[in-house]
């Protein structure tokens, strides 16, 4: 700000300012205090009573840059006889006053301390004939705003009226003079809690900060130009150690060479809200949550006030759900292959054929192209989409199963399969694997699994859930002398779709999706599961009935405000930690429309007595990302 017009504008300030403050005085002269003195102050009791004026609670407003306020106190003698001389004692309340008071009001004032402040008259007298006198409280605000900045707290001069010649009233014997200084105030914009997602190599994190400023009851901006700065407060550890057990979270400190916390906040004359960031460089944290407690602290100007709020930042390597969003992917299924990569393919949609996504790390997914073209597309009988695929390696080959069928088509539908040297394909020469005319209806949905040298096939949507075995290539369905499949079981009743099993714990356990898939925001798919100490079966619930009779014990649903129906999961990944992690399709709710069914992830948490679930049965929105090590 030109100097010219830093003079007009301070002149202006001054002049409304004081204006604003006689008009104060005059009203508060004018009204008096909260209780004014009425004809029925005596009682209707004959004799001389002293009382303040100005008695209860009394709030003045004044600006941090003024070198001088005088409030004048008003001692008033009311009764039927005046014609003697009255004396008092103006005294401060005791600690005790103050606490009562602070008590009964859901308040937390303060004492100014008596050297800022002083009473012209502490001993009051009334001459006879005198119905009243006044008494000058003076402070100096700068010197108030000086102590608010070391304090930051709520002020007040807390006075009582005594006597030993009059009587004083009770309700109008007390006055508590509450101080507001109008300054330059800076403080948080956002509430005190704020997650950070760490991911890059280095992660700007923008924090927002307020300055609220008064001149006579109008806020205006920033007087100067000036800088403010973030701080980590000396009490760091011990703000941790609370921060844990008021929201029962084990977060470590996060190291402090691994952040850099910049060159704070500017503030431009008038602005009256800015933005500073800071830094943290990922390579320093492991995958775990951090905590950092930052304060607001001054850069040398002095005529500005920091609220001493703590803002907690929550810093983590996370993700975000969903984890593919660009376009929509149902029913995927993922398999880590040679070269280290991660590897999605999903149903066809309406502009894919089985689009693949790659990724190394379960969270960050690049589009590479479609398992099919028409140059490589099935010429099979039937169908009409292709559906739940399923990508094994075996035998040095990468080898596809999905389903080729049509919606609501339960007796025109097939498990098919086709074969590459590469995971992104191509996979010509498709062949029927499974058919209607010889396992029944609906034959989709199909996962493989692998054990003791032998190939299993399960298979099935809403009229039961079977197995059956495969060749030694994976090719074929394994058959005796008479050409029948030597193994066609039945696992699951006609509750179940999109089958997958994951070995844990000395336990088969069989997800399943149940409800509708595909119903928009209707959809009420879910994920749920059944366990076994056989490959083959029973699969039962947490009581013991079978998932034959279509009882189970709920993984995943979803919960209407944004998730609509998670489910058809692929198979359970391990990370290099250990930790189970869940891939599947969710719908996301925007207002009241939902989109496609996006790609998700979760973390597969274990019960005490060995079930998995989702945290809540619900998709997250974030989580700590998968650990892998290469």
């Amino acid at each position: 700000m030109k100097m010219n017009t830093m003079k007009n504008f301070f002149a202006t300030a001054k002049a409304s300012h004081i204006l604003g403050l006689l008009t104060g005085i005059y009203l508060c002269l004018a009204c008096g205090s909260d209780h004014p003195v009425t004809e029925d102050d005596t009682g209707g009791v004959s004799g001389q009573y002293l009382m303040l004026q100005q008695s209860g609670l009394n709030t003045v407003s004044v600006s941090g840059n003024d070198e001088s306020y005088t409030f004048p106190l008003t001692v008033k003698r009311v009764g039927s006889n005046i014609n003697s001389q009255s004396s008092a004692k103006l005294e401060v309340w005791s600690a005790d006053e103050l606490a009562t008071y602070n008590n009964k009001e859901k308040t937390d004032y303060t004492f100014l301390p008596s050297s800022l402040y002083t009473i012209s008259s502490p001993s009051v007298v009334l001459n006879s004939g005198d119905a009243q006198t006044s008494v000058d409280i003076k402070f100096d605000p700068s010197q108030v705003f000086a102590e608010l900045q070391q304090t930051n707290a709520r002020y007040v001069i807390a006075l009582k009226l005594k006597s030993e010649v009059d009587k004083v009233k009770d309700r109008q014997g007390t006055l508590l003079l509450a101080l507001s200084i109008d300054f330059p105030k800076v403080s948080f914009a956002s509430s005190n809690s704020k997650e950070v997602s760490v991911n890059e190599g280095t992660t700007r994190v923008s924090i927002t900060t307020n300055l609220t400023s008064q001149l006579s009851g109008e806020s205006i901006g920033s007087w100067w130009d000036f800088t403010c700065k973030l701080n980590v407060p000396q009490n760091v550890s011990e703000l941790v150690a609370g921060y844990n057990k008021q929201h029962n979270t084990n977060y470590d400190l996060l190291p402090s060479d691994s952040y850099n916390l910049g060159e704070g906040f500017a503030y431009k004359a008038g602005e009256s809200q800015t933005t500073g960031s800071f830094t943290v460089i990922q390579s320093k944290l492991d995958v775990k949550y951090y905590l950092l407690p930052l304060q607001l602290a001054s850069a040398g100007n002095e005529h500005v006030m920091y609220d001493d709020a703590i803002q907690y930042m929550v810093v983590a390597r996370t993700y975000s759900n969903p984890i593919i969003s660009d376009k929509s992917v149902p029913d995927p299924t993922v398999i880590r292959a040679n070269d280290g990569y991660f590897y999605l393919y999903a149903t066809q949609t309406s502009s894919y054929w089985m689009p693949i996504y790659r990724s190394k790390d379960l969270v960050k997914w690049e589009y590479m192209r479609t398992a099919f073209t028409q140059a490589t597309k099935p010429n099979l009988s039937g169908g009409g989409a292709f559906w739940a695929p399923e990508v094994q390696h075996i035998n040095g080959k990468y080898v596809l199963y999905y389903s080729w069928a049509k919606m609501n088509g339960a007796d025109v539908s097939y498990t098919a399969v086709a074969v590459s040297d590469n995971p992104l394909g191509p996979f010509p020469d498709s062949k029927a694997l499974i058919t209607n005319e010889e396992f029944g209806s609906n034959v989709i949905d199909q996962y493989y699994y692998e054990e003791g040298g032998k190939k299993y096939m399960f298979f099935g949507s809403f009229t039961g859930i079977y197995v059956t075995e495969l060749t030694d290539d994976g090719l074929s369905v394994k058959r005796n002398e008479s050409g029948l499949p030597i193994l066609k079981k039945k696992i699951c009743g006609n509750a179940f779709e999109g089958t997958n099993i994951y070995k844990k714990n000395g336990y088969y356990y069989l997800f399943a999706s149940i409800g509708s898939c595909c119903n928009g925001v209707n959809s009420s798919y879910k994920v749920v599961v059944g366990r076994s100490t056989d490959l083959l079966g029973p699969y039962v619930d947490k009581k013991g009935k079978g998932m034959l009779d279509n009882s189970w014990e709920l993984v995943l649903e979803g919960n209407m405000q944004k998730w609509i129906g998670p489910g058809h999961n692929s198979t359970i990944i391990q990370d290099d930690k250990g930790t189970d992690w869940m891939i599947y399709h969710s719908y996301l709710k925007t207002g009241n429309e939902v989109g496609g069914r996006l790609g998700m992830l979760d973390r597969v948490q274990w019960t005490d007595d060995a079930w998995p679930y989702i945290k809540n049965c619900i998709p997250s929105n974030s989580d700590l990302i998968p650990v892998f090590n290469n």
